[in-house]
């Protein structure tokens, strides 16, 4: 079986290079065409990582949790493929879970906290966790990287830039002609309210008067509840801004109950992008954000921490939301 001294030896390497590649270690210099030759070496040799002793002796578990909230959201299909992709790059395996299932007291948490089976979470919540929860993440010295949520300065994050994504779909709808857009769906909390933010600064960018927020919480219900919500109110809008993909999904169903036509006397932006968007009729325009990155990013993060390196936090830009258009938008018939 290959060893490391092996690897070292077939790319012309030190040991400490071919460990520095192994470990995907960022902040050791190295030249590409370095990092080219041991991981030809490494291919060429099939070096096999004992993970297992590498956890012994860093006394870590090579294993990292992911729990979000409502895992059946097919939003988190990229996230997963991105963490996967970075966990499995680094030798680290991927355990999951649902935040309904981390309460304080919960035998989830206790395991995760309590007997070392994790070396680090990562966790996104949307704001919905109980904040005595939050506390006592905090106070262990497993280290937790939160997803697309900031809610104490010294918790390590990282995030799509929903701010933009809001605005990109406003200026989208803008751009068709609509001057009557509202936006239905989530929390006043984040993620929901900087892709609020984001659909104000467009209106106010475009001199246009924005509606009210509907905040009806996310799911197919809840994009049923705002549309019953926009009917009740004194004007129809033309177009809507949808928080997330699964409300303008259940917004779509609604409409078509109610015998409004989409788009042709609603147009519907949905933030987010997921499979169903194609499946339904009329297809959804939606906003595609970089979620596999946030994925690797998030990972990225969680070695960092773990290897007391640098981190890279905050809102990922790059790639930056962009518009999927799909049948679901159309200039205003008014």
């Amino acid at each position: 079986m290959a060893t490391q001294k092996d690897i070292a030896r077939v790319a012309g390497v030190s040991p400490s290079t071919v460990a520095a590649v192994l470990n995907g270690t960022t902040h050791t210099r190295m030249g590409e065409a370095t990092r080219a030759r041991v991981e030809a070496a490494i291919a060429e040799l099939g070096y096999i990582p004992n993970t297992a002793a590498r956890a012994l002796r860093r006394q870590q578990a090579g294993t990292i949790a992911v729990v979000v909230e409502n895992l059946e959201n097919p939003v988190y299909q990229e996230l997963f493929h991105g963490i996967y992709e970075a966990a499995e790059e680094r030798g680290l395996a991927v355990v999951v879970g649902d935040t309904m299932w981390m309460r304080s007291g919960s035998h989830f948490l206790a395991r995760l906290l309590g007997q070392g089976l994790v070396d680090a979470i990562v966790l996104r919540h949307g704001g919905l966790m109980d904040e005595e929860v939050l506390g006592v993440l905090r106070s262990r010295p497993t280290p937790v990287v939160l997803v697309e949520y900031q809610s104490d300065d010294h918790d390590p994050w990282v995030s799509v830039d929903d701010l933009a994504a809001g605005r990109v779909a406003t200026d989208h709808l803008i751009e068709a002609g609509h001057t009557e857009v509202a936006f239905v769906g989530g929390f006043d909390t984040q993620p929901s309210n900087p892709r609020h933010q984001g659909y104000l600064s467009a209106m106010h960018r475009a001199q246009l008067k924005p509606r009210p927020p509907l905040f009806t919480g996310f799911g197919a219900q809840a994009g049923a509840t705002g549309l019953a919500m926009l009917r009740a109110g004194e004007t129809m809008p033309t177009a809507v801004v949808v928080n997330n993909v699964m409300s303008a999904v259940g917004l779509l169903g609604a409409a078509a109950d109610a015998g409004i036509a989409v788009p042709e006397q609603l147009s519907v932006v949905g933030v987010h992008d997921a499979e169903i968007a194609e499946l339904v009729r009329p297809q959804l325009t939606t906003i595609r954000m970089p979620m596999r990155v946030l994925g690797m990013r998030a990972v990225e993060q969680v070695s960092a921490l773990l290897a007391g390196t640098p981190t890279q936090l905050g809102v990922i830009t790059d790639p930056p939301p962009h518009v999927v258009a799909r049948e679901s938008v159309l200039p205003p018939a008014r």
